[in-house]
């Protein structure tokens, strides 16, 4: 039960969603919902997963940038020079003439292409490719985290209501327990001070269902919160069967390699060895194609329509600064596959916790129901031995809590027996489905 309260607090503070006042209006609130359709609300309500796709659109857009630099760039020239001509003692024409004219404007096509940078245009798509997958798989494990904090919700909210049935079938029992020893006490067999203390176990009955009622409030408000529904009065359908066989351990482990988060920060470990060469691109020389078509030009120049020069760059001294970025980048490729290391640890971890915490669950499950047999068994045979004067009410009463906790217990085992089912399958994505 704790565990259920403390995931719940986590998903309503962590979770990037939120519930639109529309839904308490416009939209009649659902009758009824399963686990599956209230996680097809919360996908739609999630603005966590609108962010992560408007980043992985980014970084599609950052790819197509790099990639525009390896293309041609044609662009439009027009400059219109004007300069001091009173110093000018040259008369006459020629080159003088056309150097010291006031007026130069010029308007010309320009043409670039570059032909070498040292692959580093190249180096930067396989790094922006890499990112995105890695932001894809990211999207990925997102719907994993929504799927496990709308099923923290969804059964915490069955969990509180199956204690609540609980409870009121205990009520309806003390009742019961009230009007025999009330006949019991009119004919003489019964004291009065035992339908006083069954009639203190029924509001003491009546109080924990109250104290549920509210917590079951809480609860839908949290289920609300995560779909955008009014989720209030609407009946959960809880359609899980209750588990007893589990998969091998070692089959389940080694499903931490192919998580998604994991996936992803090796592709981050690509990415970030592609930035390797982007660095070492600051070494090698860059050559360009540059032309030029003019369409306006000084009367001096107008002979001459087009020009095209090829320009090289040799890199021969930068301070250190390319080597210093080329070790920066080998040091964050090292720090990129140590994150990639520890996910993978951590993955495993938390795989293995959910497959014990589930196990146990199980095995406690399997318990409690035995337990549970038994002392129903054990309340029905109390009432039948005190009408034949065998045991006292204390003894009847005490059969009735003790059947009452064994159920509770029960109840609760199931209910996190299935809720730790969906968290190992969250945990090692069986679920959600794509």
């Amino acid at each position: 039960m704790k565990r259920l309260l403390a995931a719940a607090a986590l998903a309503l503070l962590l979770t990037g969603v939120r519930v639109s006042a529309e839904y308490f209006g416009e939209a009649p609130p659902p009758e009824t919902a399963d686990l599956a359709q209230c996680y097809d609300w919360a996908k739609t309500q999630s603005e966590n997963l609108r962010v992560q796709e408007e980043q992985i659109y980014q970084l599609q857009q950052q790819y197509r940038q790099v990639l525009g630099t390896v293309l041609p760039n044609l662009s439009y020239n027009y400059s219109a020079k004007y300069q001091d001509t009173s110093g000018n003692q040259a008369s006459g024409g020629g080159v003088n003439s056309v150097v010291f004219q006031g007026s130069q404007p010029q308007a010309n096509f320009i043409l670039t292409q570059p032909i070498f940078t040292g692959f580093k245009e190249f180096a930067g798509m396989r790094a922006f490719k890499h990112e995105q997958k890695a932001g894809r798989l990211q999207l990925q494990h997102a719907y994993a985290s929504l799927y496990r904090d709308v099923s923290n919700a969804f059964y915490l909210t069955v969990n509180l209501e199956t204690q609540l049935g609980d409870i009121a079938s205990a009520i309806a029992m003390s009742a019961s327990r009230i009007k025999e020893l009330r006949a019991w006490v009119d004919l003489g067999k019964s004291r009065h001070s035992e339908v006083v203390l069954v009639e203190s176990q029924k509001a003491a009955y009546e109080a924990q269902a109250e104290a549920l009622r509210g917590q079951i409030d809480v609860a839908r408000e949290l289920i609300s919160f995560l779909t955008g529904k009014d989720m209030h009065h609407a009946r959960l359908l809880d359609q899980l069967p209750r588990t007893l066989d589990l998969d091998a351990e070692e089959l389940v482990l080694g499903r931490a390699v192919t998580r998604t988060d994991v996936r992803a920060l090796r592709e981050t470990v690509d990415a970030q060895e592609s930035l390797v060469t982007v660095s070492r691109a600051g070494w090698y020389p860059t050559a360009a194609f540059v032309g030029d078509y003019y369409n306006y030009r000084i009367s001096f120049y107008r002979p001459v329509h087009w020009d095209a020069a090829i320009n090289i760059n040799l890199p021969i001294f930068a301070g250190g600064a390319t080597v210093a970025g080329i070790r920066q980048a080998k040091s964050q490729v090292e720090q990129a596959w140590y994150n990639f290391e520890f996910g993978l640890r951590q993955a495993r971890s938390q795989i293995h916790s959910a497959y014990v915490t589930l196990r146990a669950a199980v095995a406690q499950s399997v318990a409690a129901e035995k337990s549970y047999r038994k002392a129903d068994e054990s309340y029905r045979l109390e009432q039948k031995e005190y009408r034949l004067g065998l045991v006292s009410n204390l003894d009847v009463l005490a059969a009735l809590n003790a059947a009452l906790n064994a159920k509770l217990i029960y109840d609760q085992t199931v209910v996190q027996s299935k809720l730790d089912l969906l968290l190992l399958k969250v945990s090692d994505e069986e679920l959600p489905l794509p």
